[in-house]
């Protein structure tokens, strides 16, 4: 496997005002875009984790793993080349926006924007919450992870992931939504060469965004309470109440922010040796907690 984890997200929006404030005042992150022209969240030692940039929707933009190496970037360039998906290199100026080397930027079969890079510049400026904040759980597991729709085949987006570009099982959840006539869905959670339990999940649920939702950890579960107050202080929708999952363990809670984006906040998530784990099988979430109110 060469996909070390996923390295950032970005998002167009529509109001960089609103990130702004749900990004430093209410999740806590640094933004270091430097002017008004964006709007760059750091969590750790990398320059960002998520950028956002103006645009005419609310919407993901690119979901950016990280490679092992040139070597391994290249391989993977070449594979999805022959196995006829389209493939934009970065340009120059797009590399230094990323701090990256080198990225190469391609759509799954879903329609869900990736990028792949190498070499990603380490940024000096020690991250310093500017509201308390003690650190987020990244170093090389990466930004945390995503939730992205699976389209119209499921099965077909999931061997992309796994077939094509490597990453590994970790759990096939298979649930009923709660309410009237809600429907079953059916979540693949996928790992990358690094101890979190999913990088990337596919979910056979559609998303006006093109996220489900992006997940945060934070080392201190006391960070993460004072996090949901934050939430409800600032009046924002909570997706969900604090919770813990079945297969991550992830103790949590969800809130909708900017745009409709909807963010997974939590601590304590599973961190897994590969070689001696089997994949489960899930049919509930939650141990607990995690009552969902999805947005319209």
């Amino acid at each position: 496997m060469t996909i070390s984890c996923l390295g950032y997200v970005i998002f167009s929006s529509t109001d960089l005002k609103d990130w702004r404030h749900f990004g430093t005042q209410v999740v806590g992150a640094m933004d270091v875009a430097g002017d008004d022209t964006c709007v760059a969240l750091k969590i750790d030692q990398q320059p960002f984790r998520i950028l956002v940039e103006p645009g005419d929707a609310d919407h993901v933009s690119a979901l950016g793993f990280e490679m092992a190496g040139e070597i391994e970037f290249s391989a993977l360039r070449d594979r999805l080349e022959s196995e006829g998906f389209a493939i934009r290199n970065g340009s120059d100026s797009e590399a230094r926006n990323r701090a990256v080397k080198a990225f190469f930027a391609t759509i799954d079969p879903a329609g869900n924007p990736l990028e792949f890079y190498y070499s990603r510049v380490l940024d000096q400026t020690a991250f310093l919450s500017p509201i308390g904040v003690k650190s987020f759980v990244t170093g090389d597991m990466g930004l945390g992870h995503v939730v992205v729709p699976g389209g119209e085949d499921l099965e077909g987006t999931y061997a992309f992931y796994t077939a094509v570009l490597g990453l590994g099982d970790s759990d096939d959840l298979n649930m009923q939504l709660p309410g009237e006539n809600a429907p079953a869905i059916r979540v693949r959670f996928l790992h990358a060469a690094n101890a979190r339990h999913h990088s990337l999940a596919i979910a056979s649920l559609p998303s006006p965004s093109g996220l489900i939702h992006a997940m945060l950890e934070m080392e201190d579960f006391d960070d993460v309470g004072r996090c949901h107050d934050r939430v409800l202080a600032a009046k924002r929708q909570l997706m969900a109440s604090l919770g813990r999952h079945c297969n991550d363990n992830m103790l949590s809670f969800y809130v909708v922010g900017p745009g409709g984006i909807p963010f997974e906040i939590g601590c304590d998530g599973l961190q897994v040796d590969w070689t001696n784990f089997e994949p489960t099988k899930s049919s509930v979430p939650d141990h607990w907690g995690h009552a969902y109110q999805f947005p319209a």
